[in-house]
This record gives C-alpha cells, sequence and structure tokens, in this order.
C-alpha cells in the first residue's frame, strides 16, 4: 500500500513540537546521568592507600600468628600498616603501592570508557538540535524508524525533508493546520526538486486557514510542470479562499501540461461567479473526479449541467450545495448525454419531487453510483427509482437520512432483488 503523510499536528515549529521535546529531554537526561559517572570515576581514582583522605577506605593488613608451642590456636589480628613491625611495614607497602598502581590503571580506563560516552551523548544531543532547527529531525526518526512515518508530516519542512532524504517513493502528502503562503511556497519548491523521484501523485491540503491566494499558486505553479506527476489536489475546507482564492485553479483544468484529473473543493466558499468560469472551460477539461460538495450553489443548475459536459468526467460530488428542485432537472436532463458514473446529492433536501425528476433520465444515463442521503424523500416515491432500476439496474445507491425507516429501505432493496 502506498505510504501516506498524515499530519496530526497543528501548526507548530520542529523546536517545540512533542515529538522533538521528549527526545531533547531524555537526551539530556542521559548527559547528566554521564557527567555523574564520570564525577565518580575521577574521585575513585584520587583514592590510594595511605592517603589520609577521610572519603578512601584505610588499608588493613590481616596477619595470623603461628600456633604457639603450649597448643593455644593461632590468633588473627588486624595491623595497620603504621602499628606494624618494620618487615611487615616494608610488605605492606609494597602490596599498596602495587594495588594503587593496579586502581589507577583501572580508574583511567573507566575515565576514558565514560568520558568517550560522555562525548557520544553530546554529539548526539548537537545533532538533535541541528535537526530540530532546520525542521528535518520528524522525517529522519521515521527514516530511522523510530516513528511511523504517518506521524512525521507535522510541518512543511519535515515533508520535504522526507521527500529529500527518502529513498523510496511517497505517492501521497496530507498536510493539515500547518500551511502558510510562505510554506505553500516552500512545498511547491519541494515538489519541484523531488516530486518526480518521490512519484508523488496526490498533495492534500484541507483545513489550512492560513493559506490564501498565493499560496495555492505556487502549489498550482508545481503541478503544472511537465515533470510533474501530480494527479489529485485537496484543497477542501479552506472557506476562506472563495471565488477569489481558487482562481489560480482554473488553468489546471484545460491545461496541456497538468495531469491533474481529481480536483476536490469542498467548502471553499464558492460561488455562481467560480461555476461561470469553470463551465466555460468544461468541453476542454481533463477531469475525471470533482467534489464542489458545501458550496452554496443553489440556482446554478444549468451551469453545473454545463460542468457535467467535461468529456471524461466520471465523477461529480455536490452534497450539501443548496440543490433545488429545477436545479436537479437541468443536472437531470443533462445526463444521458454526459460520462458521468457516480453522482452524489447527499444532503440537499429536494424532496420526493426532486427524485422523481433525477429518475426520468436515470435509465438512459450511465450512472452507476447514486447518493441521495438526508434529502427527504419519502417511502412511497422510492417506486419510480424502483423502475428506473429496473430498466438499467445500477450498482450502488444510498438512502441512509431520508423520511423513511430502515425496515422500509430494506424492503425497498428486497424488491429490486427479487426484479434483478
Amino acid at each position: 500500500m502506498a505510504a501516506q503523510l498524515t499530519h496530526m499536528a497543528g501548526r507548530r515549529s520542529s523546536w517545540t513540537s512533542p515529538l522533538v521535546r521528549p527526545l531533547l529531554c531524555a537526551s539530556f537526561a542521559i548527559a547528566f546521568l554521564g557527567a555523574a559517572a564520570a564525577a565518580a570515576s575521577l574521585a575513585d581514582t584520587q583514592c590510594e592507600a595511605g592517603s589520609g583522605d577521610p572519603l578512601c577506605p584505610g588499608l588493613v593488613v590481616k596477619e595470623t600468628v603461628p600456633e604457639q608451642s603450649d597448643g593455644m590456636p593461632a590468633v588473627e589480628m588486624q595491623t595497620v600498616s603504621a602499628s606494624t613491625p618494620e618487615d611487615s611495614t616494608l610488605q605492606v607497602s609494597r602490596n599498596s603501592s602495587d594495588k594503587a598502581l593496579r586502581r589507577e590503571e583501572l580508574g583511567y580506563f573507566r575515565l576514558g570508557f565514560v568520558l568517550v560516552w560522555l562525548l557520544g551523548v553530546l554529539a548526539w544531543i548537537g545533532m538533535t538540535i541541528k535537526f530540530a532547527v532546520d525542521g528535518s529531525l520528524p522525517a529522519r526518526l521515521a527514516l530511522w524508524g523510530l516513528l511511523p512515518e504517518a506521524y512525521a508530516a507535522i510541518s512543511v519542512r519535515a515533508v520535504a525533508a522526507l521527500l529529500r532524504l527518502k529513498k523510496g517513493t511517497t505517492p501521497v502528502i496530507v498536510l493539515r493546520n500547518c500551511v502558510t503562503d510562505a510554506g505553500a511556497a516552500e512545498l511547491a519548491q519541494a515538489l519541484r526538486l523531488y516530486g518526480k523521484s518521490a512519484d508523488l501523485q496526490v498533495v492534500e491540503l484541507p483545513h489550512n486557514p492560513k493559506m490564501g491566494k498565493d499560496g495555492l499558486g505556487h502549489i498550482v505553479a508545481a503541478a503544472m510542470l511537465e515533470d510533474s506527476q501530480l494527479q489529485e489536489l485537496d484543497f477542501s475546507y479552506n472557506p476562506q479562499l472563495g471565488d477569489n482564492g481558487c482562481a489560480p485553479l482554473l488553468p489546471l483544468v484545460d491545461s496541456k501540461a497538468s495531469k491533474i484529473n481529481t480536483l476536490r473543493l469542498a467548502d471553499c466558499s464558492l460561488t455562481l461567479a467560480f461555476i461561470e468560469q469553470l463551465a466555460a472551460k468544461a468541453t476542454r477539461s481533463k477531469l475525471r473526479m470533482l467534489d464542489l460538495s458545501c458550496n452554496n450553489f443553489s440556482g446554478t443548475g444549468e451551469l453545473l449541467a454545463e460542468i457535467c459536459e467535461a468529456p471524461v468526467l466520471e465523477e461529480l460530488q455536490l452534497m450539501r450545495c443548496g440543490l433545488s428542485v429545477s436545479d436537479v432537472e437541468a443536472l437531470a436532463d443533462q445526463l444521458p448525454y454526459t460520462s458521468i458514473r457516480a453522482l452524489q446529492l447527499g444532503g440537499n433536501r429536494f424532496g420526493n419531487t426532486g427524485l422523481l425528476a433525477l429518475t426520468r433520465n436515470l435509465p438512459s444515463s450511465q450512472i452507476d453510483e447514486l447518493g441521495l442521503e438526508g434529502n427527504e424523500i419519502e417511502a412511497g416515491s422510492l417506486a419510480s427509482l424502483g423502475s428506473a432500476w429496473a430498466k438499467r439496474p445500477f450498482s450502488r445507491v444510498r438512502l441512509d437520512g431520508n423520511r423513511m425507516s430502515q425496515a422500509e429501505v430494506a424492503a425497498f432493496v428486497r424488491t429490486l432483488r427479487s426484479i434483478h
């Protein structure tokens, strides 16, 4: 399955990201422990026999007195070097010197090991800070296997770094709540440099309230390059764009250089003005899928019918667009002359009259999937839909959220199956 980058966090710098702060804290904790170990090792190497340091243990020598002639058992005596006879003192001094030398050599070895380890930790902290500042840390963590790739897209810089560093393909990018106009320009530059090698085909930028017309224009310019592999753009749920903000998208519809065949513009505050410009390009459009849901298109039925004339358009989504019965009639009259196979009209509340207008032309169209959710349709009007289905069966119809019970829907489905 194609790897997909999914942005799971809001707009934040790489330095303050929840992925970065715990790692830095852990690095500093390891560095502190290393410093403590180094200090302990240094203190240990200062301890020598007879040094007089109260922090160092005194040297104790055990002497055993031979068994005496009267049969008394030998007595084990503990003698400190300062109170032994001359010969014992010399022997203890030699032993103390040997042990002190061995302790010193061991101390130097331990100290060297701890210092090397501490330098490694400090180098790790330095690299972590550097990668956090340039924004590439999440991408590197994903490539090192320390973080799922789907969670690496916390910023535009992280995505750009991933495209630059990753050797495999990245067909899909999704960024939410983090793209500004400046960030879109940076992303567009990454698309130009690494999009082809990453085989990037889909860019989804929904819910980015700080992105405007300029930012969208940068992405469109990158998509129109001859070597661009982009096929799908999603700018849905950006109501700040409006007709003016979405204007840079219009050249994509009929551009010979563009490979874009899927365009999603749900909830972008589009109006009649944008639909008029889009309809003017319909006959030259290369779009196969167009999503215009959640925009108010009441009274634009004739223009929507012109958009349906796009020669290769297969799916049109017009959910919750405020379509009236007359708008549905205009669309239905055009359906027999289009290549549309999936039509989503959920949430428009056109009722039984709208359904009757639609079903009159369904048998002569290529519709194979029809979405009618939430349109206040009553069970009694399903007869017209059943009649249309009997003339030319289609594979899927959605009826949830209408004025009918689940039992009535189930009965209607059983009727269709019996006819089939």
